[in-house]
């Protein structure tokens, strides 16, 4: 417990250096901040770094985000209300009653958003990613993040037709059968595309599919290495699903219910991530290509 301790007030006191001396980019050409930011950001310091890593303060305008407030009402502002009820229904900070003021807030950035890029407008899934920023930060640095992630990360990810998270649906279904073409058989033979469940999976970064513990490592890997973690974190939930998907799954059905609703048990961060998703050569060149 106590090297535990010693090992966060490290990793917290690194983290700040960074913060207060050095540019992500040199960040994230340290492989001893990417040591680091696999092994987990420290709590106290996990949303500041998110915001660091994802340059989000290059897009910050001053009141812009009260302005963009105060605009009227439009269309997509009602299914946005209707969405924001099944964000995180059981989490305090979300919950009716309860004297938070996450789903408040998360209707803000939302609605917000919508006039601020009304080529992207509101996707599903894109409620998932405020909250858990909600979760680390206040309201307004929320936002900022928001359009940094959809500008630096998630580009035409959430487009009325899913632009680019098809296209990467592609590279990972070749990326599967380079790793595993035992499995990328079975799977097209059940005639199960990519594209089924990384929908859930890649659109809400995991926050749908994972236990909490992985989900935030998951998000600190991701602002330190981009879209690559998403593809290394998939194959890797393959990778410990094989066996099951293999002997128990001959039907479209039944690999889709298991994709959709693996165990979180199965999933925690030491296996999926320490022992399987860090284990996996994956070259940015790769998901390039």
């Amino acid at each position: 417990m106590r090297k535990q301790r010693d090992y966060i007030r490290m990793s917290e006191s690194k983290w700040l250096y960074a913060l207060a001396h050095l540019q992500p980019d040199q960040v994230k050409k340290s492989s001893k901040y990417k040591k680091l930011a696999r092994r987990g950001v420290p709590t106290s310091v996990r949303g500041r770094v998110w915001q660091f890593l994802a340059n989000s303060h290059h897009y910050h305008v001053p009141g812009l985000f009260q302005e963009l407030q105060t605009r009227g009402h439009i269309p997509i502002h009602d299914v946005i209300a209707r969405d924001v009820n099944r964000c995180y229904p059981d989490h305090v900070h979300f919950r009716d009653g309860m004297g938070g003021t996450g789903q408040e807030d998360l209707h803000s950035i939302l609605k917000a958003y919508a006039h601020y890029k009304p080529s992207v407008g509101y996707c599903q899934g894109m409620g998932r990613l405020v909250g858990m920023m909600l979760m680390q930060m206040p309201v307004e640095e929320a936002f900022w993040l928001l359009v940094a992630t959809i500008e630096n990360y998630l580009n035409e990810y959430f487009t009325p037709n899913l632009r680019q998270l098809r296209i990467d649906a592609g590279v990972f279904e070749r990326l599967l059968e380079i790793q595993d073409s035992r499995l990328a058989q079975h799977l097209k033979k059940n005639e199960m595309s990519p594209i089924m469940y990384m929908t859930q999976w890649f659109l809400p970064l995991f926050t749908m599919s994972l236990p909490w513990a992985s989900v935030l490592r998951v998000w600190d890997v991701f602002y330190f290495d981009g879209v690559k973690t998403l593809f290394r974190v998939a194959l890797a939930v393959l990778r410990i699903c094989r066996r099951h998907l293999l002997d128990n799954c001959p039907s479209t059905s039944e690999c889709m219910d298991f994709l959709l609703h693996v165990p979180l048990e199965i999933l925690g961060p030491e296996v999926l991530l320490d022992k399987t998703a860090y284990r996996i050569r994956l070259r940015r060149e790769d998901i390039e290509k």
